[in-house]
């Protein structure tokens, strides 16, 4: 699992600009989850829902409308969870019933 490093650039209470750095691990298992239902030709019959929740290894992961895919962690609670990507349009509206 590597780390990425994002700047962010934001302005401070007193008006100034300020960079952070954010550190975030990629996560394989998304990754693996985004391609497996990418896959039409060989997983053509899996469905997915808004917001139903389904475990791989010991973590959480729902996809909201559009099909963006999140992993639920400790403190992410506020934020709905930490974002790990998206299906395309085409993939997402096949799944669901918005196609």
């Amino acid at each position: 699992m590597g780390i990425w490093f994002f700047v962010a650039k934001h302005t401070s209470e007193r008006g100034t600009s300020l960079l952070s750095n954010i550190a975030m691990q990629r996560d394989v298992t998304a990754e693996e989850i985004l391609e497996h239902f990418s896959d039409l030709k060989n997983y053509p019959e899996e469905a997915l829902a808004p917001y139903q929740e389904f475990r791989v290894g010991a973590n959480t992961y729902y996809f909201t409308p559009g099909g963006f895919l999140y992993r639920k962690d400790p403190g992410t609670e506020e934020v709905g969870g930490f974002f790990c990507g998206y299906l395309t349009d085409e993939v997402w509206r096949y799944r669901t019933d918005d196609g």
